[in-house]
């Protein structure tokens, strides 16, 4: 097989996880804990943006890693570790040897499912928090959610990661839409 069609049958499984369908509800709305002063500044500073938040995410720290979402400057860079999956090219990920796409290909659905999961769990937060009238916080959630969808779109990435960052701008203007902005 070759590395075009290797690349297109790795996007489409990964695709096929879905792109926002996770019905799990987390009340995460209520008052998140901050990180004691200190814990956690150090990876921020050290790790890039969106990959601190994954990491808080996937240890399992679930209200951190949402607390950590709602903090993150989206502008800074880069957003993924350089030379992770989530951070190659098109191109970079084409010019890969066979052996090398494969692993990478293996390692993005994890990494994209918990991307999905922790922008399910921003977005039920942001609904629940609506839900209590607290369209502040709300508002806070969804923009945050909006800011990163906006972020993973305009990296350069692979096309399957910027479709997530579009799908995560497009729920997110959803739910702005219907807090009545």
């Amino acid at each position: 097989m070759d590395k075009n069609t290797f690349a297109t049958r790795a996007a489409v499984a990964v695709m096929s996880l879905g792109l926002m369908g996770c019905s799990k509800k987390t009340d995460l709305s209520g008052t998140l804990p901050s990180s004691p002063k200190g814990q956690g500044d150090i990876a921020s500073a050290t790790t890039p943006a969106l990959q601190s938040v994954l990491t808080t995410w996937q240890a399992g720290d679930k209200s951190a890693a949402v607390s950590r979402f709602l903090e993150t400057d989206w502008s800074a860079r880069p957003l993924f570790t350089p030379g992770s999956t989530l951070s190659l090219s098109e191109d970079q990920f084409k010019s890969l040897p066979l052996a090398d796409i494969e692993v990478k290909s293996k390692e993005i659905t994890p990494q994209l499912r918990a991307l999905k999961e922790l922008a399910e769990a921003v977005t039920q937060a942001g609904r629940d928090a609506a839900a209590k009238k607290d369209f502040a916080r709300a508002r806070k959630h969804f923009t945050s959610l909006k800011q990163c969808g906006e972020a993973i779109e305009s990296s350069d990435c692979l096309l399957i990661v910027k479709l997530v960052g579009k799908a995560l701008r497009k729920k997110a203007d959803a739910d702005l839409a219907g807090l009545g902005q």
